[in-house]
């Protein structure tokens, strides 16, 4: 019984430093990119935000789902400026989901659009196994009969539905069929705010330029074939 002790600190001991050593590695990481993002802003003609924006009125609409999801939810390394003629904020964001031992953090790179067009609130996301089983008792996936591989390949939700469907219109369900579903993509709107995102997916600095290339190309397809007609942003 005894002679087993010294092994057991050993072990503990073992774990103790190798969580120090992941959390030392995430610091200097975090650090790290946060200094890349710094100094690409100005190369993009971004202002770096820090994390929180210094213009509140420039912040994006925050109400979506994925802002609704888990806790100890915050923003990090916000760049804010316009990209391909839209207003645009990209940043990281955090939550956790779960607590204790079984906690998982997720972390993203999230694009936000500023938009002249209203949308009604709705989640867009790759439908997955767990989420057909769920709708069949809650029913709140929305469904297009005329589209069976957008029903089958993505979530749509949103308190909204008649507005949903009007804005998913034929030309728009076929674009987002599509897209490469090895990407997997999120796309959320609240009003003007038009957001897209991989989940658990932080984007390098040296793409993040083919980052807002793609997204600012996926929101201005998705505008032009929207349903919903043009609608001035009202101050």
């Amino acid at each position: 019984m005894h002679s087993s002790t010294p092994y057991t600190i050993w072990i503990v001991i073992a774990f103790v430093a190798i969580v120090i050593a992941v959390v030392i590695y995430s610091a200097i990481a975090q650090k790290k990119r946060t200094a890349a993002l710094t100094a690409l802003a100005p190369i993009l003609g971004f202002s770096f935000e820090g994390e929180s924006w210094t213009d509140p009125t420039r912040a994006p609409r925050l109400q979506t789902a994925l802002f609704n999801r888990g806790h100890s939810r915050r923003c990090k390394n916000i760049l804010s400026g316009s990209f391909a003629g839209l207003p645009t904020s990209i940043f990281d964001y955090w939550y956790t989901t779960g607590g204790g031992k079984s906690s998982h953090t997720w972390s993203q790179t999230v694009v936000a659009f500023s938009i002249d067009r209203w949308l009604p609130l709705f989640e867009l996301r790759p439908e997955s196994f767990v989420d057909r089983i769920g709708d069949v008792f809650t029913h709140k996936d929305i469904h297009f009969p005329s589209n069976p591989e957008f029903s089958q390949r993505y979530l749509l939700r949103g308190p909204e539905e008649e507005k949903i469907r009007e804005a998913f219109a034929p030309g728009l369900l076929g674009f987002l069929e599509q897209l490469p579903a090895d990407r997997k993509w999120h796309i959320e709107a609240d009003g003007y705010t038009f957001l897209l995102y991989r989940s658990s997916k932080l984007v390098d600095p040296d793409v993040i330029r083919d980052f807002l290339e793609e997204t600012s190309s996926i929101a201005k397809t998705f505008l032009s074939c929207c349903g919903l007609k043009n609608q001035a942003k009202q101050p």
